[in-house]
């Protein structure tokens, strides 16, 4: 059996260009959940303590590793990237496991 990842995004948003910003996150959530995304927070950047500043933070368990991958090299997403590239001025994306 596969072993559970979570995916951890940090965003910047470019706070000139928030219809791009909406505009990937209502084509980007829907992909997320279909590959078996399970929702635990998605949240706005309070104080940053140490290092660069995000604007917001999302959260999601998915079943495996490979199915957070496959979707970040899926067409679908793909096509999600230029609007992603401008409405955000920094994205991280990352993919975690237990410890």
């Amino acid at each position: 059996m596969a072993e559970k990842a979570t995916l951890v995004v940090t965003a910047t948003p470019n706070p000139n260009e928030m219809s791009s910003v909406q505009a990937y996150l209502k084509g980007v959530m829907p992909l997320l959940t279909e590959a078996g995304g399970s929702l635990v927070k998605r949240q706005k950047v309070g104080q940053v303590i140490n290092g660069r500043p995000s604007g917001m933070v999302l959260v999601m368990d998915f079943d495996s590793a490979d199915a957070v991958t496959g979707l970040f090299a899926s067409e679908a997403y793909a096509d999600l990237v230029p609007v992603r590239d401008k409405g955000f001025s920094e994205m991280n994306i990352l993919v975690t496991g237990d410890m």
